[in-house]
């Protein structure tokens, strides 16, 4: 008898647990926590489903069952299928490059969706990227090269591979704060700053992402700028010393 009322309280455990998993990733999904697009969701759908249908052992119901199984089919059938779509995207080395610094952390075929918008160009040294003061039309990922930081008139700092170019102002169509001009020649991946807003706008997953991401480097720009401007003086000071 106690074994009966062990092996019945463990199943009644195991499927609310399958509830809560179905009410925890419904309630992440609806705040924003979790993503539909990625292969997290539907296997904790499919996991949840499990152990409710588990929980069925006990006390069986034919339209339970049924649903939770379908659940598992459904979700393993999403499962399967971001698999073959993941599988099959290719990307160069330079397409990499942008997704390890811009949109870490988005599913491989949303990636997709938002460099196909976005077009690959050679950048000849000269080539002014934003000038200051001027609406920024473009929002560019520098994959190779170098630029030049130019805030009224003086050189500030040096942008290389890995930067993104007009993050501050792309969003809003502001003045640019500063001129950006290729001193070397540079690959660039340039995204026309309407039709990215417009893109973003419907695809609020890899707007997020790609804010966040867009955070980072403003922070890592505005740290490398503030050391370059503060070893100048030093610079400056140890000059007339060693004359």
């Amino acid at each position: 008898m106690s074994d009966f009322v062990a092996n019945a309280d463990l199943v009644n455990a195991i499927g609310i647990l399958g509830v809560s998993l179905y009410l925890g990733s419904y309630a992440a999904l609806q705040t924003g926590f979790l993503r539909g697009q990625g292969y997290l969701y539907p296997a904790i759908n499919m996991a949840a489903a499990s152990c409710v249908l588990i929980s069925l052992m006990q006390h069986f119901n034919l339209s339970s069952a049924i649903i939770q199984i379908s659940w598992i089919t459904i979700s393993l059938v999403g499962i399967v299928r971001m698999y073959v779509v993941q599988s099959r995207l290719s990307f160069s080395d330079n397409e990499l490059l942008f997704i390890g610094d811009v949109l870490a952390g988005l599913p491989r075929q949303r990636a997709r969706a938002l460099l196909d918008t976005g077009l690959w160009m050679t950048a000849k040294p000269g080539t002014v990227l934003t000038r200051q003061g001027k609406p920024v039309d473009d929002l560019c990922y520098l994959a190779s090269g170098e630029a030049q930081v130019i805030v009224d008139g003086k050189a500030i700092a040096t942008t290389s591979t890995g930067a993104v170019i007009g993050e501050v102002t792309y969003r809003t169509g502001a003045p640019a704060t500063a001129t950006v001009q290729v001193t070397g020649q540079m690959q660039l991946l340039r995204f026309n700053a309407d039709k990215l807003r417009a893109f973003v706008l419907k695809n609020e997953d890899i707007g997020a992402i790609l804010e966040q991401n867009m955070a980072n480097h403003l922070r890592s720009k505005l740290v490398s700028m503030s050391e370059t401007a503060s070893k100048k003086p030093a610079t400056a000071s140890r000059k007339p010393a060693a004359a």
